[in-house]
This record gives structure tokens, C-alpha cells and sequence, in this order.
């Protein structure tokens, strides 16, 4: 489902195939557990084939927990499919989303 490395000091969360509501949820605790030692978290999309409004919602609630945590969430490489989605949601103006890993990292 998800890979987590270690880039120049930051975390990133490499997310592969679907996204729906039991691997949103294991993605966020997964994240949440990253959250209680790390400040930043990148979200890359790059693997991922299909997200529905179930996983979504999980990624929404893992936003409004890191920064009621005072943690940063950022997304990147995502399909045009799944920007889409987030423009289409309005969630484009309230997620940090970069083109790149490097632009998400910077």
C-alpha cells in the first residue's frame, strides 16, 4: 500500500494502488504515528491508481489532525485524475500540493 522513506531529514509516504477507506485509514495512522517524532510529512501519489470519496475523507481527517498538531501535510505527484478530484472538491485550496517530490520537499 505505502512505502515511508527518509529524505534529507523528512518523511516521505509513497502511496501505491487504491486509496478507499481501510488503506486511508491504515495510511493514517501510519502518518499520525510518523507525526508523533517528525513535523513534516510528504504524501507522494505517484503509484496510486484510483482514490474514492473514502479514502479521501481519510486524508481529509489526517490534515485536520496535523494541524490541530501543529504538523505540515503535503501531497504531491499526483495523476491529473486524482488533481482533478481535489480541484473539483475545492480541496486544491486547502491542501499544500507541489507537481514534484523536490517542490514538496523544499
Amino acid at each position: 500500500m505505502f512505502d515511508i522513506q527518509e529524505k534529507n531529514g523528512k518523511t516521505v509516504v509513497y502511496l501505491k494502488g487504491e486509496i478507499n477507506a481501510q488503506s486511508g485509514l491504515e495510511l493514517k495512522n501510519k502518518v499520525l504515528g510518523v507525526f508523533k517524532t517528525k513535523d513534516f510529512a510528504a504524501l507522494s501519489f505517484k503509484g496510486v491508481v484510483y482514490m474514492n470519496s473514502s479514502g479521501l475523507r481519510e486524508i481529509i481527517d489526517l490534515l485536520k489532525q496535523s494541524r490541530k498538531d501543529k504538523k505540515e501535510l503535503a501531497l504531491c505527484e499526483m495523476s491529473k485524475d486524482i488533481r482533478d478530484m481535489f480541484a473539483f472538491t475545492g480541496l486544491d485550496k486547502v491542501f499544500k500540493i507541489h507537481d514534484s517530490e523536490s517542490a514538496a520537499l523544499g
